[in-house]
Parts: structure tokens; C-alpha cells; sequence
């Protein structure tokens, strides 16, 4: 009962067990000591040469915790989407499989009437799929449990409740919110500045911090208004769920360790399309 990688096949990272252990071990090393976390992380989820690095400096913030379950919130979802898990069996990776913890999975499904994958029928989901590596890397023995949370109140509700099983079952626990920023292009159908350097700086500077500033403050609310307002998140609802999750564990705000965009990873001369990327630590 294993949910074998189908982003890795696709090449969005390394499908070869110690290739991908490197990327990891290398994404991780070259993150410096900036931040530490406790309680959760957000992440970004396009293939590794775009979001490895930033989610190298989360996933490095949080090693020195020590989880036996990892609630990781992700999904590309509309706001009338249902919530979808998959609660039993394990999730495989090049690095080997990590167990749904299925107790916490049948309680969070139960509660809130999620639509169920199994190891064999699921929708590939890049948002999840691109962080298992690094949970599997650091935390071999943690159990997960992944949900997909649409962009409403019950990304927040799943959330605080992921916190209070974690409690109620006396568990050392941490959540990872999975979201890219603004995708800005013509690609995605969004220029409302049009092209060049302006449209880049307004895209990461107006468009982008405020949603950032509403997950440091952690205003899981106010992200996803923000977010669905002003297309400056694809999944706000996972990072809404992380920071309702850290909320319960006793945080009480974020640290930014870094932001940039697709852009300025790739160091093209003229911008014209574009995603936006944060690494965020509670």
C-alpha cells in the first residue's frame, strides 16, 4: 500500500535514491542559520531547481525538532473544493516510504468528510509530493498525515484541530504549509502590470509581501482573503492550516527566511513571467 512518486518520474526531482539524498543534504547545507522553528513551516512547490533552495532553509530551521508526525497541508483548491486524504498506507519516496499515521488520518477525515485517495487512486499533487523527500530525510521515523485544504474556514479548523489530536494522543508534532506566491504572466493569465521590471517589483513587493506580512502575523484569515483577492497565493489554504496549527502549539508569530521569485533564480535580463517563493518559519 504505497503511493509510489509520479512528480519525480516527471523530473521534477531526482527520481535515483542517493541523487535525490544529495539534492537534499545540499539544499539543506547551503541554508544558513538564520532561523529556527518549533511548530511549523511553509514552503514553496514548483520543482526542486526553482523551491529546492527555499525549502532547504524551512526544513534545516526545523531539524532540530523531533516529530513522530508531520501534518503537511497542501492542494491546489478553490474556495468550494472538498478536503482530500488519504488515510491509510504510506507515501513512497526515492528515499524510501513514510507511514500515514492512520488513527490521527481516520480522526481528521471522520470530522471533517474529506474525500479519500488510496495508495492506487489519488490525484498527483506536486504541492505534497515535493516536500516528502526532506520529511523523510530528516524524520525517518515520523508518521504524516497530508491534506489538501481549500482556501475557507475549514483550512483553519483543520489546522487547529491537527494541534489538538497531536495533544489529545500526547504527540510531538509539526505542520508544513505548502504555497508558491503570485504567478505572474501571461502564462497564467495575470498581468495586470503588464511586463518588464516594474510589473516584477510590484508583483514581489505590493502583491506578494502583504500576503507574507498576513502569514508572519499569522493571520490565517486575512491570507486567504488576501490571497483569493489579489491571486498572490496558489494555496492559501495549506499555509492558512500550518498557521492555525502553530496557533494551537503556542506560536505567536513568524519569522521570513527569505523570498525571491522564479525570475531572479533563473537571471533572465527581461522579465515576463514569473513565480513568487517564500521560506517562513513558527
Amino acid at each position: 500500500m504505497i503511493r509510489e512518486p509520479y512528480f519525480a518520474r516527471q523530473g521534477w526531482y531526482p527520481a535515483d535514491e542517493d541523487t535525490c539524498r544529495r539534492g537534499v543534504e545540499s539544499y539543506m547545507e547551503k541554508a544558513d542559520d538564520s532561523g529556527s522553528g518549533q511548530y511549523a513551516g511553509i514552503v514553496p512547490h514548483a520543482g526542486w531547481i526553482f523551491s529546492g533552495g527555499l525549502a532547504g532553509k524551512t526544513f534545516r530551521a526545523l531539524s532540530g525538532c523531533k516529530p513522530e508526525v508531520v501534518f503537511l497541508f497542501g492542494g491546489h483548491m478553490h474556495p468550494g473544493d472538498r478536503c482530500v486524504c488519504m488515510p491509510r498506507g504510506s507515501f513512497g519516496t526515492p528515499l524510501g516510504p513514510i507511514e500515514v499515521d492512520e488513527q490521527i488520518a481516520a480522526e481528521i477525515v471522520t470530522s471533517f468528510e474529506c474525500a479519500e485517495e488510496t495508495s492506487e487512486l489519488y490525484q498527483p499533487d506536486n504541492t505534497t509530493e515535493l516536500q516528502l523527500p526532506f520529511i523523510r530525510h530528516l524524520w525517518p521515523e515520523a508518521r504524516l498525515v497530508a491534506v489538501q485544504t481549500p482556501p475557507r474556514e475549514q483550512a483553519i479548523k483543520i489546522g487547529a484541530l491537527a494541534a489538538e489530536l497531536a495533544d489529545k494522543h500526547g504527540l510531538s508534532a509539526l505542520a508544513i504549509g505548502s504555497t508558491d506566491l503570485t504567478h505572474y504572466g501571461s502564462n497564467y493569465g495575470f498581468t495586470p502590470h503588464g511586463i518588464g521590471d516594474e510589473a516584477h517589483r510590484w508583483s514581489k513587493e505590493e502583491n506578494d509581501l502583504p500576503f507574507i506580512e498576513h502569514l508572519l502575523a499569522m493571520e490565517a484569515r486575512g491570507a486567504i482573503q488576501h490571497a483569493l483577492s489579489n491571486h498572490s497565493a496558489c494555496c492559501p489554504g495549506a499555509a492558512a492550516a500550518a498557521i492555525s496549527f502553530a496557533a494551537g502549539r503556542g506560536a505567536t508569530q513568524g519569522t521570513l527566511l527569505a523570498r525571491t521569485t522564479s525570475h531572479e533564480i533563473e537571471g533572465r535580463s527581461q522579465p515576463s513571467m514569473w513565480v513568487g517563493y517564500a521560506s517562513i518559519v513558527f
